[in-house]
């Protein structure tokens, strides 16, 4: 899984051109780590932005919730974030 997730961040960031999508990195890299990363990952990803402490237990109980699905299901989530940013709706 974490050679997926960092296969996964890198594809995103060369398809993240600032002039062709404006999709922030940083969100980006956010939700790779809600969906592949571990819960210390996910919180560490988080901290720059500063949370206060409702935002970090509702972001808490999301990773929980996606880390009960199964890895083929949070493989195909990925694998749908990618088809959404090479989509021409996102050109």
């Amino acid at each position: 899984m974490k050679l997926t997730i960092a296969i996964v961040l890198v594809t995103l960031t060369l398809f993240c051109r600032p002039a062709s999508t404006e999709v922030c990195p940083s969100l980006l890299y956010v939700l790779g780590n809600l969906i592949a990363g571990t819960p210390s990952s996910y919180e560490a990803t988080l901290e720059p932005f500063s949370p206060d402490e409702d935002m970090k237990e509702a972001t808490s109980q999301l990773k929980t919730l996606i880390d009960t699905l199964s890895p083929k299901a949070k493989d195909s989530m990925l694998e749908l974030m990618m088809k959404i940013i090479q989509s021409p709706e996102c050109a």
